[in-house]
């Protein structure tokens, strides 16, 4: 019976394109010997049938509060997403965008995006992506890439009198947003794309993403 009731709360908030309340597992160690680094990890359904996308998020230890720091984000993506998104800022609106997929050459292609509304995000220069290839990899199911991003932990959205930070000791309100369709450009990082079918919010844990290599390893990162 209850595992009936929670297929149909899944069915049901896949049908309103929001799965808010069931996207997320807790917040997981991943302790990954490739890039030599502790991420959290959060994994977000976007369809009833258990599929999702897999989140990581790891940071340095040095980082102050109210201060701009570099961050490497994570993802693990099935073949059948068209595109996979994820909000610094916890909402489309006013945040940074993260949106990924991939190219034609089944490459991965990272666009730094924000929107002013609901609206067809832009390209967004204060947020600078640069993919590792380390980390970074494909196979008969899933595509995954491991990014150093600068610019995605405070920012200041265009007619916002302060400029707001990311918690590095704490939890951090972020969102996905997941679409079946490929963008129209494969290739293009300002691809127009199609509008979300499924999102979802989840609290990160950047606390136990903290390491205290963060700078060498990016630096290994950098020149491999």
């Amino acid at each position: 019976m209850l595992w009936t009731l929670l297929l149909g709360l899944v069915a049901a908030l896949l049908r309103t394109g929001n799965l808010a309340a069931a996207a997320q597992t807790a917040n997981a160690i991943h302790r990954d010997p490739e890039i030599g680094l502790v991420f959290t990890s959060n994994f977000a359904l976007y369809k009833s049938d258990g599929r999702g996308i897999t989140y990581r998020i790891a940071v340095p230890d040095t980082a102050q509060q109210y201060t701009a720091y570099d961050a490497i984000i994570q993802m693990v993506v099935p073949n059948d997403v068209g595109w996979a998104g994820l909000s610094w800022g916890g909402s489309m609106p006013r945040s940074p965008l993260l949106v990924a997929w991939r190219g034609s050459s089944n490459n991965v292609v990272l666009s730094s995006r924000m929107a002013s509304g609901h609206i067809q995000p832009t390209e967004y220069p204060g947020a600078h992506y640069t993919l590792f290839q380390t980390g970074t990899r494909s196979n008969a199911t899933h595509w995954q890439f491991t990014a150093l991003c600068r610019g995605c932990t405070a920012w200041q959205a265009p007619g916002s009198a302060s400029a707001r930070y990311l918690n590095r000791r704490g939890g951090n309100r972020l969102a996905m947003a997941y679409s079946p369709t490929r963008p129209a450009s494969a290739n293009s990082p300002s691809s127009a794309i199609a509008i979300h079918q499924v999102h979802a919010y989840w609290s990160h844990d950047f606390a136990q993403a903290a390491n205290a290599d963060f700078e060498a390893v990016v630096q290994r990162l950098m020149s491999s």
